[in-house]
């Protein structure tokens, strides 16, 4: 299929780039590429990954300090999500 259709093939090498980028340890590499596949994406006449690195862009500075400081706050957010939902669905319960 790659062979037959050029915006696949660069749709593919694109996707391979971002994982590439995503899965690299060094930070310096991680800094460089993405704004380098920024840069391509913008430029691929790819309707999706033109607005994809568009996002990118924009938040470039915090994608940036995710690849530097490598946590995630997820754990506290699902724990507060679970608080909230419990919150709603015993609205409306009398005290006793």
């Amino acid at each position: 299929m790659l062979l037959y259709n050029d915006d696949l093939r660069l749709a593919h090498f694109l996707k391979e780039w971002f994982y590439k980028i995503f899965q690299s340890n060094k930070y310096s590499y991680q800094r460089t590429a993405l704004k380098h596949w920024i840069e391509n994406a913008e430029t691929s006449s790819i309707p999706e990954f033109e607005k994809c690195a568009a996002t990118y862009r924009r938040w470039s500075k915090e994608i940036k300090n995710a690849f530097k400081y490598g946590y995630t706050n997820g754990a506290t957010e699902g724990f507060n999500n679970k608080i909230k939902v419990l919150k709603l669905i015993s609205f409306g319960f009398k005290k006793l």
